[in-house]
């Protein structure tokens, strides 16, 4: 139950625990195409950028589950407005992207400095890490926009803050609604096959058939 680097024949993903909140940023990456992406970007990501540089990677994209700040905050670190990298965000987290602005300016480097997302996930939108497919699963309830990101070959889920391990994202935050991110739990996630590894944006790894038992 420890986050761990993992690998599907040349997919890999490199977990970054960063910051006081002990966010899961997640670097995928085709060894075969050299491809590379990030998973929401967070505290720290000059040391990510640079330990992703070490080993010979550039990202070419941002995934952005939600537009909480801790999700986002990486996408204004210098050395990554540098690089100009795309993020994608769903268009209904425009409102949480606007309330990150507006509130977290205190926070280095500045929230208000992040550029600005493009707003075209949706639900089914496919994604790719090289060969690799990622779906995209809409997932609302912890955010209105909020996004997951499966890939079916490699059985990984990437679940934001929507479920944890035996828990689940809160819903007292802007958008949040507590009904709705259970609809998302229960039709988007309990559905996948049983030994899916579900990797949240917080804390530990877990199964999906971990959580039918826990949801049941």
């Amino acid at each position: 139950m420890i986050v761990q680097e993992l690998s599907f024949e040349k997919l890999h993903v490199i977990p970054f625990i960063c910051g006081p909140i002990n966010n899961n940023t997640y670097a995928l990456i085709d060894e075969e195409s050299r491809d590379c992406v990030v998973i929401d970007p967070s505290f720290s990501f000059n040391k990510v950028l640079e330990k992703i540089h070490e080993l010979g990677y550039t990202p070419r994209e941002y995934w952005l589950t939600h537009a909480h700040y801790d999700h986002i905050l990486g996408t204004a670190y210098p050395e990554s407005r540098e690089m100009n990298i795309k993020a994608h965000l769903h268009p209904k987290d425009e409102i949480l992207y606007e309330e990150a602005l507006r509130t977290k300016l205190g926070i280095a480097p500045r929230i208000a400095d992040c550029p600005r997302p493009m707003m075209d996930l949706e639900d089914g939108k496919e994604l790719s890490v090289g060969e690799y497919t990622f779906k995209t699963l809409f997932t609302p309830g912890h955010a209105p926009g909020h996004c997951c990101f499966y890939c079916e070959q490699a059985g990984w889920l990437f679940s934001g803050d929507l479920i944890f391990y035996h828990s689940y994202g809160r819903t007292d935050l802007t958008g949040g609604d507590e009904k709705v991110l259970f609809k998302s739990i229960y039709e988007k996630v309990l559905t996948l096959p049983e030994d899916t590894l579900i990797m949240p944006g917080h804390e530990y790894y877990t199964r999906v058939r971990n959580e039918k038992v826990f949801y049941s």
